[in-house]
């Protein structure tokens, strides 16, 4: 199989792209993702509370972090990520990968694929986690979708 060139900008965009996917894929199997259920049942409580004449205020704070959880959440860490954007090391920086048997190959420096822990196949790119970290290849890094395939097919065959 031939090597395979992967070319992206690390702008804000799929900065904030690959936060995102990162952060919905870790907290689909995490208990956090029950979280916003126990804010219901607050409210549930809160409900029941309140129709008692006693206060609202049960029902008032389960509320906010109802909304919070369900609304806001990703939109206030959204805003703390763009803020931080510019003082990463590798912003608006440009990758060139290489992609082949032995690895991945970014900057000169050889990833082994036994060293990935794990790769994700996602409709918006690959996710890979390496070392603690994760690196993300959008789908507009890959020349075409023929080399996106043989880049999922070098992936499946390789770890």
């Amino acid at each position: 199989m031939s090597n395979i060139k992967i070319l992206y900008t690390w702008d804000k965009e799929t900065y904030l792209k690959a936060s995102e996917i990162v952060y919905k894929y870790e907290l689909k199997d995490s208990p956090k993702r029950f979280i916003g259920w126990v804010f219901i049942a607050m409210s549930q409580f809160g409900v029941v509370q309140t129709m008692k004449g006693g206060g609202i205020g049960l029902l008032l704070l389960s509320s906010i972090l109802i909304l919070y959880w369900y609304y806001f959440r990703w939109e206030i860490r959204k805003l703390i990520l763009i803020k931080n954007f510019n003082k990463l090391p590798n912003a608006n920086y440009q990758f060139n990968i290489l992609a082949n048997h032995e690895g991945i190959t970014i900057d000169n420096r050889l990833i082994e694929w036994n060293k990935i822990e794990n790769i994700i196949s996602l409709k918006d790119g690959f996710l890979l986690y390496y070392n603690n970290s994760f690196l993300f290849f959008p789908l507009s890094a890959f020349e075409d979708i023929e080399k996106k395939n043989q880049f999922g097919l070098l992936v499946k065959t390789n770890c």
